[in-house]
């Protein structure tokens, strides 16, 4: 029976609830409450040239710019209020103690049809510092961030206008100064232009000044300027191989057998003209003849080369590559040959047919000795090389090569290689 009495006329219990809270919110307007409202309020300097007399100027801390104002009124009355029809007013002629250091200064807050004694603020005075007006030069610099230019493009050359900007203000400021930067964003850029500028100042901890100090505090000669910078972009080149040059010779009775560069091939960056300049030169970079000696060398002489000492003008590295390149001229005795072994000209004996073999190194060094006409004119096709893996399963192992050579050639040293033998139906092996 008691959820017959809740279920019936439900609707209409339903409807009387919504009319009560109507009347609710009815009377409630109606009645308009006395509130109490906050706002987030821009302090205002009144008779700034009071203390601001050519040689002195105020400043007033970030933290202190901004007061809360609390009014209270009614709720119609505080709906309409906006914190820009706030004036929260700092009149430096009310200067209580002007050789305190810093000064305070009493606040006042007023809104139309609002009466201030129904006004509070959330601090009744501001500290302010006075102190003496210092001007400064900084050059600009130009800063591109993290963005990247279209590809195979990088930033070579930026150059701001103005270099140079001068900015007035208060001396602990003017002081705090460390940089001027001009920031620019060069997302794919395919060529030269000029971008428009933000320009950011940083103290000495490479913290950012505020836009609000600046504009509260500081100003510049002829105006906040209007900074543009103009980018030249240099182009990629890749391939670039590198000559190796060196002084003196080795002892008697050896000779260079050959120079190489690890990395082989570099990749640099570069204007027109110096582009040019490379490609007419065969895409190479020459190493000076000084840069290291060989002189009275009996072994291999390697030296660690700095790529950014040997570009020619108008050529640099790409951003984050490697410096260094390492030079190696192999000294031999005039009975010895360097020649190289292609791992696909080894061959492998008793691998079982399920498994397979592989190489840490594509090509092996391999040097002989001998004399006479089959030493002086034989080639790396005339090495027939062998590894044996009898008994071997998966693993890594160190094995020698068994070298045929031609008669009168010998091995200077045998040789040993190391290999990988997995299962052919191992997943791991990326098949």
């Amino acid at each position: 029976m008691n959820k017959n009495i809740i279920k019936d006329n439900l609707g209409l219990k339903l409807l009387s609830v919504l009319i009560a809270i109507v009347i609710w919110y009815v009377v409630v307007e109606v009645n308009d409450p006395i509130e109490t409202a906050s706002f987030t309020v821009k302090v205002t300097v009144a008779n700034e040239t009071y203390i601001a007399n050519g040689k002195q100027i105020y400043h007033i801390d970030d933290d202190y710019k901004t007061v809360t104002a609390y009014i209270k009124s009614n709720r119609s009355t505080l709906k309409k209020i906006t914190a820009d029809q706030i004036t929260v007013t700092a009149d430096l002629t009310q200067i209580v103690d002007i050789k305190r250091d810093p000064v305070m200064v009493p606040l006042t807050a007023s809104r139309q049809g609002i009466n201030p004694a129904n006004i509070t603020l959330s601090r009744t005075a501001i500290p302010i510092t006075i102190e003496n007006i210092a001007s400064k030069v900084f050059p600009v610099s130009v800063s591109y961030g993290e963005s990247v230019p279209g590809k195979d493009y990088e930033v070579g050359k930026v150059m701001p206008d103005p270099e140079q900007i001068s900015i007035n203000g208060p001396e602990s400021i003017i002081n705090k100064i460390d940089s001027v930067v001009a920031q620019i964003d060069v997302t794919g850029m395919t060529q030269d232009g000029t971008k428009s500028a933000k320009l950011v100042l940083y103290d000495q901890d490479s913290r950012e000044i505020s836009e609000e100090t600046i504009e509260d505090d500081l100003s510049f000669d002829g105006g906040v300027p209007s900074v543009t910078v103009y980018v030249d972009l240099w182009k990629k080149q890749t391939g670039v191989k590198v000559k190796v040059n060196y002084a003196g010779s080795p002892a008697e009775g050896y000779h260079v057998d050959s120079e190489t560069t690890n990395p082989e091939t570099i990749t640099v960056v570069g204007n027109d003209a110096a582009l040019t300049a490379l490609a007419n030169n065969g895409d190479t970079i020459s190493l000076p003849d000084k840069m290291f000696s060989i002189q009275g060398a009996k072994d291999d002489v390697t030296e660690e080369v700095s790529l950014a000492d040997v570009l020619p003008d108008g050529l640099r590295l790409p951003a984050n590559a490697a410096d260094k390149l390492t030079v190696v001229v192999t000294v031999l005795s005039d009975e010895t040959r360097e020649l190289s072994l292609d791992a696909d000209h080894i061959g492998v004996r008793n691998l079982s047919s399920d498994m397979a073999i592989s190489y840490d190194q594509a090509v092996f060094k391999v040097r002989v000795t001998g004399s006479g006409e089959k030493f002086t004119s034989m080639t790396s096709n005339d090495i027939i090389a062998s590894v044996d893996v009898s008994g071997m399963g998966e693993g890594d192992y160190t094995v020698p090569v068994n070298v045929a050579l031609p008669s009168g050639v010998s091995l200077e040293t045998p040789l040993a290689i190391q290999i990988h033998i997995k299962s052919k139906n191992d997943d791991s092996s990326g098949q």
